[in-house]
């Protein structure tokens, strides 16, 4: 079987698609400024165009790991999740609370999807 890399950049691919499977790095935001609610939307319009070019789509989420650096926003980010997400084609998800690699980004979500 082949393994597709997608957008793979210095470090990590954004999406790595082996077989029927999509395997998505964490997606952030890179707008520091931005609230968690718009974080967010970022990070899902990034994984929308990563899922895409493999292939896929958020219908075919598998499972879902959000991240947040403060649980106390989980409205905020449920907020543009409930905005974004296939109600009929729910994930498995999980969210917690995490220290990310910078200040700037307030949430990161990363995921399994299938093709």
């Amino acid at each position: 079987m082949t393994i597709e890399r997608i957008n793979p950049g210095k470090r990590l691919s954004e999406a790595v698609a082996f077989g029927n499977l999509v395997f998505l790095a964490g997606h952030v935001s890179e707008r520091a400024d931005a609230s968690v609610y718009e974080q967010t939307k970022d990070c899902l319009a990034a994984i929308d165009a990563d899922l895409a070019a493999a292939g896929s789509d958020k219908s075919k989420l598998l499972t879902v790991q959000i991240w947040l650096t403060d649980i106390t926003t989980w409205g905020e980010m449920n907020r543009a999740w409930d905005e974004w997400v296939d109600p009929t084609n729910l994930p498995a998800r999980a969210t917690v609370e995490a220290k990310l690699a910078t200040p700037d980004y307030k949430v990161e979500i990363g995921g399994i999807a299938a093709r």
